[in-house]
């Protein structure tokens, strides 16, 4: 979902028409007969988690849709912390807010993914939300910047590798996420699953270090350096009946979202030690109504084009970061 400014990578491969049905036989149970459970195992996929199509399918089943063209929605709220060399994170503001778009498959198989999204910063206290805040570390009153970003998008294929990033150009540095097979240098869309009772979740994370659109000598309060630490980790959970059934696009899930990042720049904290810290729950929408009053109501009067299924699949990517150089001035020193 979301905030993939957040998430410097694009979008993976191929999914081969799903994967093999299982095909193991079944004991009766009450109140059904050994043909009807034999049919109801055949209709379940069985993923092989090994197999980089597999995951490449399952992924987008469960966070997006197999579906070209069919729009999804997701929400997120929670925290965002500061941490200090040597001290313990302080909770600094909350932040809430929605994502929308789709997934079009490419002939290859891959997975050409386009999202918009936008989140509110809070107050902790009263949950509203803030045009200001007061920062705690250098006693200014800074003037908040809320996330807009109107594009973030990437193709997906087989391999980690593969993936075009998010943002301008320069040299990027990655870990990729395939942890259980991170010995493979092909480093193969192999990620996390795990199935307790009948729940799975599945991990998507991304780890590297990018170039700072924001020259540290022209935007010097905002910039944080020449490069930018990115740690995005999100979690996936869903029904596994709904995520293994054929005859489903698309199932419902539910998560979280944790981030590692500088400070914004809006904090005007370019000098300062430490960075911030972003715990969030995540949760897939069927649709915009089931949005909090407070965060539908302030994006119908500041970010109605965020509501409206309408997106230009030709824009390029844009982070928080570049949004913020498109839309200020460096400030005075």
């Amino acid at each position: 979902m979301l905030h993939r400014f957040d998430s410097p990578l694009s979008r993976r491969n191929l999914m081969l028409g799903g994967a093999a049905l299982a095909t193991a036989s079944a004991l009766p149970a009450c109140g059904g007969t050994q043909d009807q459970d034999q049919n109801q195992d055949q209709d379940r996929i069985d993923y092989d988690w090994m197999d980089p199509m597999d995951n490449l399918e399952a992924y987008f089943k469960l966070s997006n849709s197999l579906k070209d063209r069919d729009w999804v929605r997701g929400w997120y709220s929670g925290l965002v912390f500061g941490m200090l060399p040597n001290n313990t994170p302080d909770a600094l503001f909350g932040l809430e807010g929605f994502g929308m778009g789709y997934t079009v498959r490419q002939e290859s198989g891959a997975f050409a993914s386009f999202w918009k999204e936008v989140g509110f910063y809070k107050d902790l206290r009263t949950n509203e939300i803030i045009e200001t805040w007061e920062n705690p570390y250098t006693g200014e009153t800074n003037k908040v910047m809320h996330i807009h970003n109107r594009m973030v998008k990437g193709v997906f294929g087989p391999a980690f590798r593969s993936q075009a990033p998010v943002g301008g150009e320069g040299r990027r540095d990655f870990k990729f996420p395939n942890y259980r097979a991170s010995d493979d240098p092909g480093n193969p869309f192999i990620l996390n699953w795990q199935t307790v009772g009948n729940q799975t979740s599945v991990w998507l994370d991304f780890r590297g270090v990018v170039p700072n659109l924001l020259d540290p000598k022209v935007w010097v309060r905002e910039s944080t350096g020449e490069r930018l630490p990115v740690c995005e980790m999100f979690e996936y959970v869903c029904n596994d009946d709904d995520l293994r059934n054929p005859a489903l696009d698309r199932v419902q899930h539910s998560g979280s979202w944790i981030r590692l990042a500088p400070w914004l720049p809006w904090q005007m904290m370019g000098r300062h030690e430490g960075r911030l810290f972003y715990r969030c729950t995540t949760r897939g929408l069927d649709n915009l109504e089931q949005l909090p009053p407070n965060i539908l109501a302030y994006a119908e009067k500041n970010y109605a084009e965020y509501l409206v299924e309408e997106i230009d699949e030709d824009m390029p990517s844009e982070s928080s970061f570049e949004v913020y150089m498109k839309e200020n001035e460096p400030a005075a020193l």
